[in-house]
């Protein structure tokens, strides 16, 4: 017991890590937000909001990227890059953004035909970043980029 005291202790006193200014957002990937409860089981069809499980942005960096309240933008972290709609919100602090959790599954419809319905955070967030003692991947905090996408 006395070693994981000594970890805590060296974790504590440790400064926080540099930014890296190739990703100078914080994504939260996983957000709880109503109507994503139980959505492995569920027809993407019973979400009454939100049905394509936007990102959210504080307004004040949509205004500094270029973005546009229910548009569109690639979203970049170092594991990967999805596109998704944007949605303007001031309950996220300036320099966060958001992803709910319980998206991006594959859904079989009525006709037969496969359709994934927004973006699954775990695809965006890497191994490697994690808690040193757990091992749990950090996905409240994933280092992300915004980027605007030009549809003329």
């Amino acid at each position: 017991m006395p070693e994981l005291f000594g970890e805590l202790q060296r974790l504590r006193d440790e400064p926080p890590p540099e930014g890296d200014s190739a990703y100078p957002l914080v994504l939260v990937a996983g957000e709880r937000r109503a109507f994503t409860a139980n959505t492995i089981n569920r027809d993407p069809g019973w979400r009454r909001r939100d049905a394509h499980g936007a990102l959210r942005v504080n307004p004040d960096d949509v205004a500094q990227l270029g973005l546009e309240d229910g548009g569109r933008a690639r979203l970049v972290t170092k594991r990967g890059s999805v596109e998704v709609r944007v949605e303007s919100s001031d309950r996220v602090p300036k320099g966060q953004i958001a992803l709910p959790n319980g998206y991006g599954l594959d859904y079989t419809g009525e006709n037969g035909w496969r359709r994934r319905t927004g973006v699954s955070p775990n695809e965006l967030t890497a191994a490697e970043d994690r808690d040193p003692i757990v091992g749990t991947p950090w996905h409240k905090i994933v280092p992300a980029r915004l980027e605007a996408i030009d549809r003329a």
